[in-house]
């Protein structure tokens, strides 16, 4: 059957004559019939667009039709939308009363859409009432869902719960407390700023900030296992295609810019769907709730805890497993010398793998997290060291000592005025500032739930180091100072020898020589905590290099100051010699 959905924009004046194929000889009564049939066919074919189209089109010629109205609720609800199905049902159900009839089916579907809504206890009042209100047949069909009702509730509040609210008291109270908050918030009517005085805040131009929710990186583990145990649990192998679902509806391959028409019909097709799969997945949770599948599944309480303590046993021994691997790759890599690949090694299992993992897990969490970050600080210090024929003479020896990048000014381009190339579009940027960027926000959101100073320490050199090679000097200092205030609470000096150096690096690389004298003296006093002669002959090579290029700049300005003097000293010796002549010239 093919359909004709007219889309002509609504013309001003005087509209243009219907051709003769689109006028319809039919009495409205029975193109409304029409309409209503041709609704059912494309809402049975899974067509929901066109089903909907023909609906309201039928509803237009007959706003009083109970049946379009009946037929349009049942298919809402094959679309899951539940709540859309229940208002048609009960608008069917009124205009019955005002006609002094009942319908079975109508009041059935009233039913069947507050059961969908998951409110069993007012389906069930309304089942009750129709099985009294009908007679015969009719009235068994309201027992028989009737049936089906209570064994839901029956599912949902009988032993398992008791067991799940047992074991859940102190959440469920948390959640008690949250929903009176949110009640009471949400109650109040007053003016903003009123509420706000009493809160002692600001209130400039009563629009409040929404906060983002700032989730733990063990949060975020936990909700994505919760969501695949879920889907699992109530779709068995199909919950992969809800996960790609899930993710394909922000997937740039998928959306593409270039695309107008396509992106969008697609975008709002994939959120539809997922949208229908999440409703559904609702409605099977609030029938058969995972406790209650739990419960099914494992009857005996002793032994479903036996199980939970030999997985628990499984995971740790496989956890101490892969951190015993971990800890002799990152030996490994101290040894062959190759900090870049440490780095990001120890970045890489402590910023994915070992934030996910829980004490019970993990018991030896924090001796292996001063294992890991110490052996890194460590082998950060085996790079120091003066190689051989250094010349403390040359330029830029202390930055060439401190491992500093000198050849940057080669990476920068030459901007010609005129030229295409010199004027870049707005939505192009440099990949190394948005690397560095990206970097500094990740270990910025990993310090906001670090536990331990160490961790911290660590945190703040990374992003000192961030700062430092993008050139932005004061922002490195005012991370590593705070990386040694870190270091300092957890008595951790080869931490804080680190983030001094950092300080020597950015003042280097200005050219401070006092800063850097002062920050030199204190890195002294932590390598003399350490006890290391082979980082105290480094630090004095440093020391040595600062004062040669003190001594340059000295005589720098030295040099300047009397090639000024000797200028000066010209320019008078000329205006006394003009000044001779003039007064040697004889007077008329």
């Amino acid at each position: 059957m093919t359909s004709i959905i007219m889309d002509a924009p609504m013309a001003s004046g005087v509209a243009e004559a219907v051709p003769v194929w689109k006028k319809v000889d039919w009495s409205p009564e029975i193109e409304q019939g029409i309409y209503r049939d041709w609704g059912s066919y494309y809402s049975r074919r899974r067509r929901e667009n066109l089903g909907m189209y023909y609906f309201d089109k039928a509803m237009q010629l007959a706003p009083k039709d109970y049946v379009t109205l009946w037929l349009r609720s049942q298919s809402r609800r094959r679309n899951a939308l539940p709540r859309l199905a229940l208002s048609d049902s009960l608008e069917a159900q009124k205009i019955l009363k005002n006609l002094n009839q009942d319908n079975a089916l109508v009041n059935l579907e009233v039913c069947d859409a507050l059961y969908e809504l998951n409110e069993f206890a007012k389906s069930k009042a309304e089942l009750h009432n129709n099985a009294r209100l009908f007679t015969g047949n009719k009235s068994k069909i309201f027992e028989r869902r009737l049936g089906v009702v209570d064994d839901t509730i029956n599912d949902a509040c009988g032993p398992a719960m008791t067991e799940f609210l047992r074991e859940n008291e102190a959440i469920c109270q948390f959640v008690r407390e949250k929903e009176k908050k949110d009640l009471k918030a949400a109650v109040d009517v007053r003016p903003l700023w009123k509420i706000l005085k009493e809160q002692e805040k600001c209130d400039v131009l009563s629009i409040p900030e929404m906060d983002e929710e700032l989730l733990s990186p063990l949060e975020v583990a936990r909700r994505a296992r919760a969501f695949d145990v879920f889907n699992q649990m109530f779709l068995d192998r199909s919950w992969v295609d809800v996960v790609f679902l899930r993710h394909i509806r922000r997937d740039p391959g998928l959306l593409l810019d270039q695309c107008k028409n396509s992106s969008e019909f697609l975008r709002t097709t994939t959120n539809k769907k997922y949208s229908e799969v999440k409703t559904f997945l609702k409605m099977l949770e609030a029938r058969s709730p995972m406790f209650y599948v739990r419960h099914k599944k494992f009857t005996n309480p002793q032994l479903m805890e036996k199980f939970r303590q030999d997985y628990l046993y499984r995971v740790q021994y496989q956890t101490r497993r892969n951190m015993n691997s971990v800890l002799r790759s990152i030996k490994f890599l101290r040894k062959t010398n190759n900090v870049a690949k440490l780095a990001s090694y120890v970045e890489e299992v402590m910023g994915d793998y070992v934030v996910k993992k829980t004490n019970r897990t993990m018991p030896w969490k924090f001796e292996f997290l001063n294992e890991v970050y110490n052996t890194l600080a460590l082998a950060h210090m085996d790079q120091l060291w003066v190689p051989k024929n250094f010349r403390f003479q040359q330029k830029n020896a202390l930055l060439s000592l401190l491992h500093f990048p000198m050849d940057k000014g080669l990476d920068v381009p030459t901007f010609v005025f005129g030229d295409r190339k010199t004027h870049q579009s707005s939505d192009l940027s440099d990949p190394v500032l948005a690397k560095s960027r990206k970097a500094i926000s990740r270990y910025e959101k990993r310090l906001v739930f670090a536990k331990y100073s160490i961790e911290k320490a660590y945190l703040m050199h990374q992003i000192g180091v961030a700062h430092l090679q993008s050139n932005r000097f004061d922002e490195c200092c005012f991370a590593a100072r705070k990386g040694i205030q870190e270091a300092e609470l957890c008595n951790n000096n080869v931490w804080r020898f680190l983030c001094v150096l950092l300080i020597i690096k950015a003042n280097a690389a200005l050219h401070k020589i006092e800063r850097t004298r002062e920050s030199l003296d204190s890195a002294i006093k932590i390598a003399e905590r350490l006890g290391s002669g082979q980082l105290m002959k480094y630090l004095y090579s440093c020391v040595n290099c600062n004062e040669e290029e003190f001594v340059v700049k000295k005589q720098s300005m030295s040099a300047s100051a009397s090639r000024r003097d000797s200028k000066v000293s010209t320019h008078s010796f000329g205006s006394e010699v003009a000044s001779a002549r003039k007064s040697a010239i004889p007077r008329e």
